[in-house]
């Protein structure tokens, strides 16, 4: 429906890596403004507050909110594949680093850039 491609050929390497920086971008830049509107207060207090009810950080906690919020922040991770429509390889590629990236952030851990 919206031109993801599902037959051969299969996309070039090249071709998967640009579409999933155009994705990360889309996704990064709608997503860290829902997130800023959930953090206000009236945000926060009906619907983001489920989320933080972890006081630990953990990768689990991740997915672990409320219904709407779920619904909300789910938008950014299809918009990409909406605008810029690839092959089902690279959608499947897509949702599999976007989890992986979501769990990462929610781990507790801060990689530094800095040599130790």
């Amino acid at each position: 429906m919206i031109g993801i491609q599902t037959g051969l050929p299969l996309p070039s390497v090249w071709e998967i890596l640009s579409q999933l920086t155009v994705y990360f971008m889309i996704e990064d830049y709608t997503n860290y403004w829902i997130h800023r509107f959930l953090h206000c207060k009236w945000g926060y207090e009906n619907i983001h507050r489920v989320h933080h009810e972890y006081a630990a950080p953990i990768g689990f906690a991740a997915p672990y909110a409320h219904w709407l919020e779920i619904l909300i922040v789910g938008i950014p991770s299809f918009l990409g594949p909406a605008i810029a429509p690839g092959h089902m390889i690279t959608f499947w590629l897509w949702i599999a680093l976007r989890q992986i990236e979501a769990i990462e952030t929610h781990s507790g851990y801060a990689f530094s850039a800095k040599p130790l």
